[in-house]
Protein backbone atom coordinates (compact mmCIF):
# COMPACT_ATOMS: atom_id res chain seq x y z
CA UNK A 1 0.00 0.00 0.00
CA UNK A 2 0.97 3.52 -0.13
CA UNK A 3 1.37 6.17 2.25
CA UNK A 4 -1.45 8.13 1.83
CA UNK A 5 -3.54 4.96 1.93
CA UNK A 6 -1.67 3.19 4.81
CA UNK A 7 -2.67 6.96 6.26
CA UNK A 8 -6.45 6.76 5.55
CA UNK A 9 -6.60 3.07 6.53
CA UNK A 10 -5.32 4.16 10.17
CA UNK A 11 -8.00 7.65 10.06
CA UNK A 12 -9.97 4.61 9.18
CA UNK A 13 -8.69 1.96 12.34
CA UNK A 14 -8.73 4.92 14.93
CA UNK A 15 -12.81 6.34 13.90
CA UNK A 16 -13.76 3.07 14.62
CA UNK A 17 -11.97 2.71 17.90
CA UNK A 18 -13.66 5.78 18.56
CA UNK A 19 -17.18 4.98 17.20
CA UNK A 20 -16.99 0.99 18.34
CA UNK A 21 -17.51 -1.19 20.84
CA UNK A 22 -16.61 -4.50 19.90
CA UNK A 23 -15.24 -7.51 21.07
CA UNK A 24 -11.42 -7.87 22.26
CA UNK A 25 -10.42 -10.21 19.24
CA UNK A 26 -11.23 -7.70 16.35
CA UNK A 27 -10.21 -4.16 18.92
CA UNK A 28 -6.91 -6.43 18.92
CA UNK A 29 -6.40 -7.05 15.13
CA UNK A 30 -7.35 -4.13 14.33
CA UNK A 31 -4.55 -2.46 17.03
CA UNK A 32 -2.01 -4.96 15.42
CA UNK A 33 -2.69 -3.83 11.58
CA UNK A 34 -2.26 -0.39 12.80
CA UNK A 35 0.99 -0.47 14.13
CA UNK A 36 2.31 -2.04 10.95
CA UNK A 37 0.51 0.86 9.07
CA UNK A 38 2.55 2.70 11.49
CA UNK A 39 5.61 1.15 11.33
CA UNK A 40 5.46 1.42 7.21
CA UNK A 41 4.52 4.95 7.42
CA UNK A 42 7.11 5.92 9.95
CA UNK A 43 9.76 3.88 7.48
CA UNK A 44 8.63 6.07 4.54
CA UNK A 45 9.41 8.83 6.22
CA UNK A 46 12.42 7.91 7.16
CA UNK A 47 13.73 7.29 3.60
CA UNK A 48 12.17 10.43 2.20
CA UNK A 49 13.73 12.17 5.11
CA UNK A 50 16.95 10.80 3.95
CA UNK A 51 16.40 11.67 0.71
CA UNK A 52 16.02 15.05 1.16
CA UNK A 53 19.34 15.49 3.26
CA UNK A 54 21.16 13.55 0.43
CA UNK A 55 19.25 16.05 -2.19
CA UNK A 56 19.59 19.25 -0.31
CA UNK A 57 23.98 18.39 0.72
CA UNK A 58 24.37 17.44 -3.27
CA UNK A 59 22.84 20.86 -4.43
CA UNK A 60 25.11 22.37 -1.26
CA UNK A 61 27.65 20.78 -3.23
CA UNK A 62 27.06 21.80 -6.12
CA UNK A 63 26.50 25.53 -5.23
CA UNK A 64 29.80 25.43 -3.45
CA UNK A 65 32.09 24.21 -6.31
CA UNK A 66 29.84 26.63 -8.86
CA UNK A 67 31.22 29.56 -6.44
CA UNK A 68 35.54 28.49 -6.90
Amino acid sequence: MSFSGDMERLREIVNWFESENSGIEESLELFEEGVKLIRNCREYLENAKRSVTVLTSDKEMEGGLADD
